[in-house]
């Protein structure tokens, strides 16, 4: 039996296109509708919406591009890209133009619904038009005939499972269980064995999406840090139905938040809790999965899994980025950037108009992310021009081992296919990249976006010579110079820095031979401009506390992961070039077997699985169900809920780790509980949550420049001369 894929729709014929486009918006339309008039079919409704919300508008618009034969992987990612772009742009055209023609909620579920379907079939309607001419090539789905893909399909069911068992019943032995299975597949990967390079991207999403669930759905309730800030704002979008574009909080700009979350809300009938916990992990899973294509087009298929395992084993991926949504989004858009910036057969029209459109869309997701990518383009481009425009006044020896003279032979002919190459990062890109930037961040929040980096710049620049390699004021230094907790998490260290290790080597080796490693000048450039910011964020004060060191790190790893496995290759290469007995040495056979061994016991530690096995000062958030962490349970929700619909504006006592919950309902009325309990305000309330009372403590916290400290204090002192309020046994409000 013959499938036509629905994954590159845009490459079937237009009449097959068309049916098959109505009659799916005819199923979800009837879903919907059914649900208005009360029947309601599980599940139907949420699948429905997202695929038609996460897929069709991008499909149409790379169908009117008359973008085709991009394969299944890139037209996926492409198509969902610009669909989040799409819906996006839609929220605020809404919020911007219905309040003029008198409608006050753009944000309900009846106009967005009728936006959404208009505006697709006019895009449907155009997509007809520009694409009469192509000659349909109707490709079939490739459904992998290996054992391995069911079983890799099942390894996200497995994680919900899982933490369905730790939520319920505190046993956390089917995510031991799931942590091992990604192990043996990375070893199997390694070792040539099971996993057949047909199922590499499979395995990749499939693992990223296990390892987002296995922490994103405990509790049943959203947990970390900045995400209940977003769900404050998601919900002051939903409330009024109305985007308050002047609100003064970065986040407040970033339409990865203010909109998109609401748009999924409305139109799925999901809480945004679950937004957060359930859709936006299936897309964050795509990252990984775009960097994998990106990087196996340069390389080959196990040197790109190997890379990008390396990228999302590092425990940010899974944990920090749980709680920062408006990034998972932003860095979706850098990962769609890449994949256009280095296929030089697109048309260089096409490319242009998708990498200006993912760069606008990064910029509205994330101002840190958009920063970092917009600051590290001009010195890339510097790097890109200048041996170009020496070229001619060098010996022949250095301008073959410049590194970025090679000739590029897609090039069409008369544009530079003998001399200098057809370039992708040009200086018009980068002056609009700067004037969205500059127009986004200042027209939105009263312009807090800009003014944050501003003043960060002010910051470092007042403190640059003075506090530079000060563990105090850098906080990558701090992390290095610090004492480990345990020999174990010592051990831990080293192994993080021999990755840092097998990725310099990992450029040079790239630099020496680029005939070998066919890396992309341009991914290259940008590449060795993230190495200088890894290393600033260990020497340059206060800027990677900006971001949080290990932040700044997952972001450097979307172009620096595949040059540790370049290193790592090259490092064995030249053991091998000396001592060639060390082939027939176990695990040694070739460089993807040692490779695979390290990269497990990286995971191993990042996932905190060995410090859980040995009792050993444990860290995972999803296999250590004590200790003081940013999640919480129903009961202190519900407190929460209760303290802030008691409707005074009387300030509220937290302490460090139970102010990220309070964020979510409203960040004006909280403060940190003072060290000194005399200088608590009367007339103030205090809130407990279930580990301050269960172990009588409050985390108190205190920040040294860019380094926090904090220092657990007994929580009665707290609470002489407090009336209690309110208890449901899992949370205390007092009141002063």
């Amino acid at each position: 039996m013959h499938l036509l894929n629905p994954f590159q729709m845009n490459d079937w014929d237009n009449k097959t296109f068309f049916w098959a486009f109505q009659a799916f918006q005819l199923a979800f339309v009837a879903v919907v509708c059914l649900g208005l008039f009360g029947y309601y079919i599980p599940i139907a409704r949420e699948a429905l919406a997202f695929l038609y919300l996460t897929f069709l508008p991008g499909v149409l618009v790379l169908k009117a591009l008359r973008l085709h034969d991009r394969g299944t992987i890139e037209t996926m990612l492409y198509s969902v890209g610009l669909s989040l772009a799409f819906l996006m742009l839609t929220g605020l055209a809404a919020n911007i133009t219905y309040p003029l023609l008198g409608y006050s909620r753009p944000f309900s579920f009846v106009m967005l619904f009728l936006t959404i379907v208009a505006v697709m079939q006019v895009l449907l309607y155009l997509a007809l038009i520009r694409d009469r001419g192509h000659a349909a090539s109707s490709p079939e789905l490739a459904i992998p005939s290996s054992p391995a893909a069911p079983f890799l399909m099942l390894l996200p069911f497995f994680a919900i499972v899982g933490t369905y068992v730790r939520n319920e019943y505190h046993m956390v032995t089917f995510l031991f269980l799931l942590l091992v299975l990604i192990a043996i597949i990375v070893l199997a990967v390694g070792f040539d064995r099971l996993i057949p390079a047909s199922c590499y991207g499979l395995a990749i999403y499939t693992i990223a999406l296990s390892l987002l669930y296995h922490t994103s759905l405990i509790s049943e309730y959203i947990w970390g840090y900045d995400i209940h800030h977003e769900l404050y704002l998601v919900n002051s979008v939903l409330i009024p139905g109305l985007w308050d574009m002047s609100m003064p909080y970065n986040t407040n700009g970033m339409l990865s938040v203010v909109a998109l979350v609401p748009i999924y809300s409305l139109i799925c009938d999901l809480d945004p809790i679950w937004v957060f916990k359930i859709l936006y992990p299936l897309l964050f899973a795509l990252v990984p999965l775009g960097l994998y294509r990106a990087v196996e087009k340069q390389t080959d298929a196990r040197i790109g899994f190997l890379s990008i395992f390396f990228f999302f084993a590092f425990f940010t991926f899974y944990t920090e980025m749980i709680s920062l949504a408006r990034q998972q989004i932003a860095e979706l858009f850098l990962t769609l950037t890449i994949l256009a910036m280095i296929d030089k057969s697109m048309a260089r029209g096409r490319q242009a108009f998708l990498m200006v459109t993912f760069g606008f869309a990064m910029i509205v997701s994330h101002y840190g992310l958009s920063y970092i990518y917009f600051f590290s383009l001009v010195p890339a481009w510097l790097l890109l021009v200048i041996p170009e425009r020496l070229g001619p006044w060098l010996p022949e020896r250095l301008t073959g081992t410049s590194g970025f003279l090679k000739s590029d032979p897609l090039a069409p002919s008369g544009t530079g296919g003998g001399g200098v190459p057809v370039r992708t990062l040009v200086l018009p890109y980068i002056l609009i990249f700067a004037a969205l930037v500059y127009l986004w961040y200042s027209m939105v929040a009263e312009g807090t976006a800009l003014a944050t980096v501003t003043g960060i710049g002010d910051r470092i620049w007042s403190t640059l010579f003075a506090d530079s390699f000060s563990p105090t004021a850098a906080q990558g230094m701090h992390i290095l110079t610090s004492q480990a907790v345990t020999p174990l998490h010592g051990l831990a260290k080293l192994v993080h820095i021999a990755t840092q290790g097998l990725i310099a080597v990992g450029l040079l080796a790239t630099l020496a031979r680029r005939e070998r490693w066919r890396i992309e000048p341009e991914y290259l450039a940008i590449s060795l401009v993230f190495l200088l910011i890894n290393v600033a964020g260990i020497v340059v004060p206060f800027f990677a506390s900006s971001l949080n060191t290990s932040r700044l790190y997952h972001i450097t790893l979307i172009f620096l992961a595949p040059f540790a496995i370049i290193g790592g290759i090259a490092l064995y290469e030249a053991l091998v070039g000396r001592i060639r007995a060390i082939t027939a040495a176990p695990f040694m056979g070739t460089a993807y077997k040692p490779l695979s061994a390290f990269l497990v016991v990286f995971f191993l530690f990042n996932s905190g699985l060995i410090y859980q096995v040995v009792d050993d000062s444990p860290t995972s958030m999803a296999l250590e169900t004590t200790g003081d962490k940013p999640v919480f349970n129903g009961k202190e929700v519900q407190g929460a809920r209760w303290l802030f619909s008691e409707g005074s504006e009387r300030p509220i006592y937290v302490d460090g780790t139970r102010w990220w919950l309070l964020q979510g309902f409203d960040p004006r009325r909280q403060r940190y509980i003072p060290a000194n309990a005399s200088l608590l305000e009367p007339n103030s309330y205090l809130y407990f949550g279930m580990y301050n009372l269960a172990k009588d403590s409050v985390r108190i916290e205190a920040q040294e420049y860019a380094v926090t400290t904090a220092d657990y204090v007994d929580a009665g002192r707290f609470i002489q001369n407090q009336h209690k309020v309110y208890d449901n046994a899992g949370s205390t409000i007092y009141y002063r």
